[in-house]
């Protein structure tokens, strides 16, 4: 067995008889610094995909999030104003009252004043209507027209942002609606359903009681709409659904 000579070692000099286990070590020596040739960037090394990670969805503001809703609102009423920059009525928001029907109230409507907008009565009593007694979880509510179609606007946004990607994790779920426009304190997790991430996105606003549930899936998401309690102070999590809704269609 020939000797091994250490690095930039004349060969002129004398040959070092080494024994094995001094052979054996340098041997790995050598492998490891190839003479000093090693790079810094060989030196690290990292399983693959181990430092790669999805960018988290980055935060729409307040009034992103209401532009979504406004943006729907106008498509979703007849009497919404045709300018794509002006503020709707909250009459033409969705669970709002269409221009020239009279408000949800026991009292007369009044008179419509200069827009053609019917002001809604004002209680001078200073009493508080009591509110009917409900035992029980809050059970869903049905949606007016405007809200339903509105609603299919919600859903189709979220349906198309999260197409084709797989949606096993509620974490991948919520970036997914983050993405598509909706803030996160109007994001609220929901336990599995069938083992798939769930959670349910509150749209009320202005007298709306318009929610949707979002239900991860292999492919995508379903997105299901549907009708809560106008009092926001009743989370969405609350809402017992209907049961032919407590599942998506197969």
């Amino acid at each position: 067995m020939r000797p091994i000579r250490a690095c930039g070692e004349d060969s002129s000099m004398p040959s070092i008889r080494f024994t094995a286990s001094v052979v054996i070590a340098a041997a790995g020596s050598l492998a490891l610094t190839a003479c000093g040739t090693q790079t810094a960037s060989s030196a690290s090394t990292a399983p693959v995909g181990s430092q790669v990670s999805a960018s988290p969805a980055r935060q729409p503001t307040e009034k992103q999030f209401l532009d979504i809703l406004n943006k729907f609102a106008r498509q979703c009423s007849p009497d919404a104003p045709s300018g794509s920059g002006a503020a709707p009525d909250p009459g033409t928001l969705p669970g709002g009252i269409p221009s020239g029907v009279a408000p949800r109230t026991d009292k007369p409507a009044g008179t419509p004043d200069v827009n053609g907008d019917i002001p809604i009565p004002v209680d001078d009593s200073g009493e508080m209507p009591d509110k009917p007694m409900q035992s029980g979880p809050p059970q869903e509510v049905e949606l007016g027209e405007i809200e339903k179609c509105a609603a299919a606007k919600h859903a189709e946004r979220l349906t198309t942002k999260a197409a084709g990607e797989p949606h096993t994790t509620y974490s991948t779920l919520q970036q997914t609606i983050i993405a598509a426009g909706y803030r996160t304190d109007r994001i609220h997790k929901m336990p599995d359903l069938g083992g798939d991430p769930r959670a349910r996105v509150d749209l009320r606003f202005m007298g709306s009681g318009l929610a949707v549930e979002v239900i991860g899936t292999g492919t995508g998401l379903i997105a299901e709409p549907f009708g809560a309690p106008e009092d926001e102070s009743v989370s969405v999590t609350e809402v017992r659904r209907k049961p032919n809704l407590d599942a998506p269609s197969s």
